[in-house]
């Protein structure tokens, strides 16, 4: 990993569900390294969206943060920081859906414009040149006339195109994309992760991509963070991580990814449920589901632990794996 831009130590997250307190991001440390793109990787509910919500401050009302959030956007070593603080100012987000996030009472070029107006205090002339710039910077053709449209105007693909223009508006050294290609047909995604990639390059911008879709992630991100139940429990370079995982829960996630050089493959789905982030169980909270459980599993307390270069498992046993990475 370059010089650390991000730093995440022991996230915790902690919300009111009906009086019962629950902490769905419970003990999450990572960093993320100038101009690198780091994918959060796992299944749905296992506390991806929460963890990037929380690096910029956008939890619901009763959500609570613990743990330590250090960031360097102007280089030296990362620096504590309230989120509130870098929000708009360094670390901008992508969300999944642009049409819900867009505010279909503006026309898409004011939208653009607003963070330049309301962030560097550039004039409304000078904000609407910025956002014509960026609309063509991530390929949006005939800009200045596209600027005058409104949202519902545009196609899902040039939508999602906005919401990155919007991001960039403010020149963040730090971009968050949570699952921003998910509701796009396959052709469109490609683009939209075409670009990222050309944007990373061309500004040199650090991005956490965060999807359920290892196939995605392998295809847009130098390292690879493994989630389940609100923990990380792998890390590592993709390509080192798919070659030869280290957990059986990127085991199981890798083997259920259709191949299309195999035709008779026979996908292996994960058997159970995610545990309930009410009654999380001692010990791994994989053990119910993994195949290869062992009774220590149930009750020894774990956290992510060198694996190898670059490399990092909270599994205990994760000998158990070598013969298949063979």
């Amino acid at each position: 990993m370059s010089e650390p831009l991000l730093e995440v130590a022991n996230l915790r997250v902690t919300l009111d569900r009906a009086g019962t307190s629950v902490t769905p991001v419970d003990g999450v440390s990572f960093a993320v390294g100038r101009g690198e793109i780091l994918g959060i990787v796992g299944e749905s509910g296992s506390g991806k969206t929460l963890t990037l919500r929380a690096v910029v401050g956008l939890l619901p009302g009763d959500g609570v943060i613990a743990g330590q959030l250090c960031f360097s956007p102007a280089g030296g070593p990362p620096s504590p920081y309230a989120p509130a603080d870098v929000r708009g100012r360094g670390i901008s987000i992508v969300f999944q859906e642009p049409m819900t996030a867009l505010n279909p009472t503006m026309r898409v070029g004011d939208l653009i414009a607003e963070g330049a107006r309301t962030r560097e205090g550039l004039s409304r002339s000078e904000a609407r040149a910025r956002a014509v710039e960026l609309m063509r910077l991530v390929g949006i053709p005939d800009a200045e006339h596209r600027a005058r449209a409104w949202p519902h105007q545009l196609s899902g693909g040039m939508r999602q195109r906005v919401m990155i223009a919007t991001a960039l508006s403010t020149q963040p050294a730090l971009l968050l994309c949570d699952e921003p290609t998910t509701a796009l047909d396959v052709s469109i995604q490609d683009q939209i992760l075409g670009l990222l990639l050309d944007l990373r390059s061309r500004l040199d911008m650090a991005i956490i991509f965060v999807s359920h879709d290892l196939a995605v992630i392998g295809e847009l991100c130098d390292r690879i963070a493994v989630m389940y139940a609100g923990q990380i429990v792998e890390t590592g370079p993709v390509e080192e991580v798919a070659a030869h995982p280290r957990h059986p829960y990127t085991a199981a996630l890798l083997a259920s990814i259709p191949s299309f050089d195999d035709a008779a493959q026979r996908l292996e789905g994960i058997a159970g449920l995610p545990p309930d982030p009410r009654a999380f169980p001692a010990g791994c909270r994989f053990a119910g589901r993994c195949t290869h459980v062992r009774e220590d599993c149930r009750s020894t307390t774990y956290a992510l632990a060198p694996a190898g270069a670059g490399r990092a498992t909270a599994c205990i046993h994760p000998d158990v794996l070598e013969p298949a990475a063979r």
